[in-house]
């Protein structure tokens, strides 16, 4: 097993090597959501909680 100062100095290498990772000019960062996303992620959200009350009721067997 590791010591704790070898897992220390392991996450601090690898938050290193993430961090200049993102700061290259060539790093492709993620899109942010959009209001079309959002939507996307209620309708969905309000499909599921339709069956969950169905099943919950009968509705659905």
């Amino acid at each position: 097993m590791k010591s704790v100062s070898e897992i220390e100095q392991l996450v601090a290498d690898e938050t290193k090597r993430r961090l200049e990772e993102m700061e290259s000019p060539d790093y492709d960062f993620a899109q942010p959501f959009l209001k079309k996303d959002f939507a996307l992620i209620g309708v969905i959200i309000g499909i599921n909680l339709i069956l969950i009350i169905l099943a919950m009721t009968g509705g659905i067997k």
